[in-house]
């Protein structure tokens, strides 16, 4: 049946989590609205859950972030201008694995919270390596960001829906960024200003990124970003303006970027709760499907309400998952994400 839809110092990190907001409305890339400002998840007092997040129709607006990619001047991430992602030369990283130079090269890093100053600011991710981690082999890297008034601690649990690190404890390395002010995009500031924000947020991800891929084995083919709300619509920006995401899975998210700018393509899973539908969430759904090149014609997947769209280019498949509940990362979101990814690594 077919479907039509319409670097760095390692320590102790932190417990707390904040809210989220993804508060959205109609959002159509400049002048959208979507407003990120308290989602939160009730299940952990986040701020994220069905209650109180204020994500009715409040029109945030995605207006003009126009944010050129100023400064990396590469358009692979790797801040050297080699156009091959090793900086040494030999091809493409280290030559007996595929990987990158960390791979043959690499100190390695520590597991855990890592802080650096950059742009006058002070940032932070944490680090969850694998168990069997090994420079031997290159391994997949996901980045996982948390929603606007959130911290890495969303991610970083055990237990829950959101245990990433149980689930791909043997598959991939994890970086789970924090974002300045603990928001992605600051509704609380002028919209003018959201597209520096962007270029500072996206400059902190190519310099951790440069530290992952030199200092640890990082399979460059495989890597992505996942995450919710705030967190969600970030990692579209990733996957629209950096080549190096190989796909993105993201629940409640909108868009943040201009189209105009997008250099990469990725593959995507999204999903939308039925409590939180609107026009800025659908148009990130239909975005990244009509970037991949598939038809608004979907067949039927699973779990239950799962839909694949056809026509994709084979490299950049597209999924959509609707769920029951409100503006919450649902029960079958970490599953069905490493589902997704697994297929480019272990296919």
């Amino acid at each position: 049946m077919v479907l039509a839809l319409p670097l760095l110092t390692a320590c102790a990190s932190s417990s707390s989590d904040g809210g989220d907001a993804d508060t959205d409305t109609s959002d159509t890339s400049s002048s959208v609205g979507d407003g990120d400002t308290g989602d939160g998840d009730a299940d952990t007092g986040d701020g994220d859950g069905d209650t109180g997040d204020g994500d009715g129709d409040t029109g945030d607006g995605d207006a003009g972030d126009g944010d050129g990619d100023a400064g990396d001047g590469d358009g692979d991430g790797d801040g050297d201008g080699d156009g091959d992602g090793d900086g040494d030369g030999d091809g493409d990283g280290d030559a007996d694995t595929g990987g990158s130079p960390g791979c043959t090269d690499g100190a390695g890093l520590a597991e855990g919270e890592h802080t650096f100053m950059l742009d006058d600011y002070e940032r932070r991710y944490i680090l969850r390596l694998p168990e069997n981690y090994s420079p031997d082999q290159p391994w997949p890297l996901i980045f996982a960001l948390h929603g606007n008034g959130g911290n890495p601690s969303y991610w970083d649990e055990l237990g829950g829906d959101r245990d990433i690190r149980t689930a791909f404890a043997q598959e991939a390395i994890i970086i789970i960024p924090e974002a300045i002010n603990n928001a992605w995009r600051d509704y609380d500031a002028a919209p003018e200003t959201w597209p520096a924000g962007i270029e500072l947020e996206l400059n902190y991800f190519d310099t951790v990124y440069e530290s992952a891929r030199t200092e640890l084995c990082i399979d460059e083919d495989n890597v992505f970003s996942m995450g919710f709300s705030g967190g969600g619509s970030f990692s579209g920006v990733l996957g629209c303006r950096r080549e190096y995401i190989r796909a993105i899975a993201v629940g409640g998210s909108v868009i943040y970027f201009e189209p105009e700018q997008c250099v990469g393509t990725p593959a995507a899973w999204v999903t939308i709760g039925d409590g939180e539908l609107s026009p800025g969430r659908e148009a990130f759904r239909d975005f990244f499907r009509d970037l991949a090149g598939c038809q608004e014609s979907a067949t039927p997947g699973m779990p239950e309400g799962c839909v694949d769209y056809e026509g994709c280019a084979l490299d950049t498949p597209v999924r959509f998952c609707a769920h029951p509940g409100g503006h919450v990362w649902p029960s079958i979101g970490t599953e069905q994400t490493q589902v997704f990814f697994q297929q480019f690594y272990q296919g």
